[in-house]
């Protein structure tokens, strides 16, 4: 996607240096397959002193989201859509290595830690032909409307290039460079938007969008003749276009009045939306558009205007305390002026100090920089086969498991097993019940014991229960273990143990429940009371087995 918008920035400009770089852009949406590597560096930037008041929990998250790294070391795209992949994500200081096949059946992924391999099958994902999944069209039909849309896409994609602006820096220049050992001949690029450049360029996009009303009704016929060729097929399919439901007759010359019309009014908003910013909130503008605001990067393209090397570089980074220093003065303009309208006693009575509404996020801003080096673009590429190993794990029944069965499928020395239960703790259950509001709420006896229902509570821990011979039996996969209980009696087996509980369980109102304190140690868990903003009390159950 950055690489697209760095692309998109410099497209709109003349020839420069013997290099068209609208020709560039439309060869880079031609690529269909290639070998390459790649690299996706992603910071938060944080403020001085940003943990100084953080919680040990919430240093380890930032630890892990605040330098984030994906390698990508070997790419492979077929031009039938089959690619194969092998890199490490990088999370703070911590790895995990995988690599991944696919094609238009099947998906395999192998993850550093995990067991076995995930196995994802395409027609479950996207459905059978019964289903729907593919419409009940044959191959040909299919095809056909493939390479319709990829002309779609052309007709689209031409009218959007025409109409871009020239960048603001833009340099070109003769050279060399190494990718996957071979030297290479060809253009270096350097082209850069910073701080404000980059609203008005994209305000100089929408002008120049608007002016070109002509081309847009062009298109927008060219799209029409698109579509009305393959009306049949996608008849068939019940789609919808830009120009609504598929028409049975043919549309004419009004229809496409109508369609630009449409196109021209949303573009005349945002024009407007964009003026009005610019006319109300510009020194927002100016404090958001800094310049740590910005899109760089630096392209290398050969002969065939094939991009072979990029480093793509952005940052977000508005000035926060001058943002927040205009805030403040708003804010005391607006205090100033609701005490004029209300009395200063009274505004005091309801008034919250701006201090106390302040965020305290640690976080200023986003980096991202991303890398990559391409070879054997268009050519002859044979990615790694998928194959589905015969002991690996469904992806489909992946998702539906409890997190306590995903560890499961991990070794528990690895990153990932950590990650998942420390950080991410998937494997936390919680179950919450409101002593007023709740339909089958948690009682407190006379001499304070709290009662919970048995069957809800079981269902929150995605255990089972069952009856055998007049006994209660619930049995915890998490945890393994087995209980049994009567009602009216005090003494329930855990695991082959006789334990004495506090109270026996009772049926009140049809509804089972048991001491909620000696039921949960049972399970692994904890219980407290809480009491939220509106002064009602909750229970909170919890376990992470």
């Amino acid at each position: 996607m950055l690489l697209s918008l760095l692309v998109l920035v410099m497209a709109g400009c003349q020839a420069l240096g013997g290099v068209d770089f609208n020709a560039m852009l439309k060869q880079s949406l031609k690529v269909t397959s290639y070998e390459g590597s790649q690299s996706v560096e992603f910071k938060l930037l944080l403020k001085d002193n940003a943990l100084a008041d953080a919680t040990d929990e919430e240093k380890a998250v930032l630890d892990l989201i605040s330098s984030v790294k994906l390698e990508l070391d070997h790419v492979m795209v077929a031009q039938a859509g089959a690619m194969s992949v092998k890199g490490k994500l990088s999370l703070g200081e911590k790895s995990i290595a995988f690599n991944a096949q696919m094609d238009d059946k099947l998906t395999v992924i192998d993850l550093e830690g995990a067991k076995r391999p995930i196995v994802l099958h395409m027609a479950s994902l996207i459905g059978s032909e019964e289903e729907g999944g593919s419409g009940g069209l044959n191959d040909a039909t299919e095809a056909k409307l493939t390479e319709t849309a990829k002309q779609m896409m052309d007709v689209a994609g031409d009218y959007a290039i025409h109409n871009l602006p020239n960048p603001k820096h833009l340099s070109v220049n003769v050279g060399q460079e190494q990718v996957a050992g071979e030297t290479v001949s060809g253009m270096k690029i350097h082209a850069e938007l910073t701080g404000i450049e980059l609203w008005d360029w994209a305000q100089s996009y929408v002008d120049a969008l608007l002016s070109d009303k002509d081309g847009l009704k062009d298109m927008l016929t060219q799209l029409l003749d698109l579509v009305q060729s393959q009306s049949e097929a996608l008849q068939s399919t019940g789609a919808e276009s830009i120009f609504g439901s598929l028409p049975e007759e043919e549309i004419d010359g009004e229809s496409i009045e109508e369609a630009t019309d449409s196109v021209v009014e949303m573009l005349t908003e945002l024009k407007d939306g964009i003026a009005e910013t610019e006319l109300n909130s510009q020194e927002e503008l100016n404090q958001i558009f800094t310049k740590d605001t910005y899109v760089k990067g630096d392209l290398f393209i050969d002969s065939k205007l094939d991009i072979r090397k990029s480093v793509i570089e952005a940052s977000i980074k508005p000035d926060l305390a001058a943002l927040d220093a205009l805030a403040d003065k708003e804010a005391a303009a607006a205090d100033q002026a609701a005490v004029a309208v209300v009395g200063e006693e009274e505004f005091d009575d309801v008034h919250i100090g701006i201090g106390e509404l302040e965020g305290s996020s640690p976080i200023e801003g986003i980096w991202l920089k991303v890398t990559s080096d391409r070879w054997n673009v268009n050519g002859s590429v044979t990615p790694d086969q998928p194959t589905a190993p015969r002991l690996a794990i469904d992806g489909e029944q992946l998702m539906g498991m409890e997190g306590y069965e995903v560890l499961r499928t991990l070794e528990p020395d690895s990153v990932l097993y950590s990650l998942l239960r420390d950080q991410a703790h998937i494997s936390k259950q919680a179950i919450t019940m409101y002593a007023a509001y709740s339909a089958t709420p948690p009682i407190i006896t006379p001499d304070g014991i709290t009662l919970i229902p048995l069957r809800r509570t079981v269902n929150g821990f995605h255990a089972t229960i069952r009856k055998e011979a007049g006994t209660l039996v619930v049995y915890d996969d998490a945890t393994g273990s087995r209980l049994g209980m009567r009602t009216g009696s005090n003494n329930v087996k855990l695991n082959g143990k006789t334990v004495n509980w506090s109270f026996p369980p009772t049926v009140i109102n049809g509804v089972t429940y048991v001491p909620a304190r000696d039921f949960v140690k049972a399970f692994g868990g904890t219980l407290q009371w809480n009491t939220d903003d509106y002064e009602d009390d909750y229970l909170v159950i919890s376990r992470e087995p």
